[in-house]
């Protein structure tokens, strides 16, 4: 076997998270993974926590600041004690530190890039910073082919793929769980709902300007940093329901009629491939992979930033009528989206990773 040890910063279950809870599960043989958390001291390991829950190897890493030497010197001594071969980091801070201990360790590292957030300036900086370090790894993957080519820009030196994410399909949501759904937020409605993280680039507040006096439920599954600015900013916007975070949004989503996706930026969202497997209309700014997911009238596309069009698109979406044509687009596009065929393309950049790390430095 091959161990290959995830790394990936986080708070909660989020799409990104999800996605590499997929992808281990999913991994082929000879390659073993192993899904390494990094947490601040002391904070709740949800990660951690439901890697177990499925029945895969977890691992913590604790570290308190951005550029963590000893969180790095930890990832190597646990890589050398499991005979870890391959280091796969998912966010630009997993990254540095994947590829300082994998120096340490004499790992090779492959990367995949979820999305930037571009939230401040600061965190451009970081992730400018993490695209340059993917030339310090044997492969980099991006989840949408804007992420590709922005990638082939900075990624020089490592060869870049375009993997996007997939997840095992659920059982699209029945009318008699829609039904009970409802009831148990006192949905009686239109019903729209956004789920993920409450952060800038979002684009929460989009949706709340698009919902503005419009007759209808929100529903905001989720957490972050903007909470308590979302939740003064919501006011007035229809009737907003902030759920916080949630490890199972299942029935959020059965008791919406329209998941909204008003993000600035993304790469492919496990939320937007979660709406269409469970059979739910999707409105989402066209952004990242969302334009080549939604083609076809799998679902509405909207400029970013343009809650003017935002409100049109969820005016024209008020009855099951409307909705129906994209349900049934929509399921067949989830399909598309397959956990294996994830999962083998980056058992592909595996093997590729390897092969360059025993190859004489003449022959790269």
């Amino acid at each position: 076997m091959i161990p290959v040890l995830h790394l990936r910063q986080g708070t909660g279950l989020y799409g990104a998270d999800r996605a590499v809870l997929a992808l281990a599960a999913a991994t082929p043989a000879p390659f073993a993974p192993i899904v390494g958390a990094i947490q601040r001291p002391g904070a709740t390991d949800a990660l951690g926590e439901e890697t177990r829950r499925r029945g895969l190897r977890a691992a913590r890493f604790e570290s308190a600041v951005r550029f963590d030497l000893a969180c790095a010197r930890a990832v190597a001594r646990a890589a050398r004690a499991e005979g870890v071969q391959l280091l796969h980091a998912h966010d630009f801070k997993s990254l540095f530190i994947a590829v300082v201990a994998g120096a340490m360790a004499r790992v090779p590292a492959v990367a995949t890039y979820h999305g930037d957030t571009a939230s401040t300036w600061q965190v451009r900086g970081y992730e400018a910073f993490s695209r340059a370090l993917g030339n310090l790894t044997r492969g980099v993957a991006g989840v949408s082919r804007s992420l590709e080519e922005q990638l082939k820009r900075w990624v020089r030196l490592a060869p870049v793929a375009f993997v996007p994410n997939g997840l095992p399909l659920p059982a699209p949501v029945s009318a008699e769980e829609r039904s009970r759904a409802r009831e148990r937020f006192g949905v009686r409605e239109f019903c729209v709902a956004v789920v993920g993280r409450l952060s800038p680039e979002k684009g929460h507040r989009i949706l709340f300007q698009a919902a503005r006096g419009m007759p209808a439920t929100l529903l905001i599954a989720g957490d972050g940093p903007l909470r308590a600015e979302l939740e003064q900013s919501a006011r007035g916007a229809a009737d907003a329901r902030f759920l916080g975070y949630l490890e199972d949004a299942r029935d959020v989503f059965a008791a919406a009629d329209v998941i909204a996706l008003p993000s600035s930026t993304e790469g492919l969202p496990l939320a937007a491939l979660e709406a269409l497997a469970l059979g739910r209309c999707l409105v989402a700014s066209a952004v990242g992979g969302l334009p080549e997911l939604l083609s076809g009238g799998a679902g509405v596309l909207v400029p970013p930033g343009d809650a003017p069009a935002l409100t049109r698109a969820l005016e024209q979406l008020r009855s099951p009528e409307q909705r129906a044509p994209y349900l049934e687009r929509g399921l067949r596009r989830a399909r598309d989206y397959d956990v294996a065929a994830m999962a083998s393309s980056y058992a592909a950049l595996y093997s590729r990773a390897l092969s360059l790390e025993a190859m004489p430095s003449s022959s790269r």
